[in-house]
């Protein structure tokens, strides 16, 4: 697939709880698919690291609600 259109799809792309791809600015500037990589990869960590927040959010109501159970 072409440079120009996997920067198409890239910026259509939602994920699969609705959220696009935020550095829309480096994706328009990419010159290579090792580039474009890269920003898919940086988008997977910061899935990675909501979830680890959504998770930290929840075990700290779990000992607030003394439901923390080790």
């Amino acid at each position: 697939m072409k440079i120009e259109t996997i920067k198409k799809e890239m910026l259509k792309y939602r994920d699969f709880y609705g959220g696009d791809i935020s550095d829309t600015k480096a994706i328009e500037n990419a010159k290579t698919k090792k580039e474009l990589q890269g920003i898919l990869d940086a988008h997977g960590r910061f899935m990675e690291d909501m979830l680890c927040d959504a998770q930290s959010h929840l075990d700290n109501f779990k000992r607030k609600v003394d439901l923390h159970i080790c």
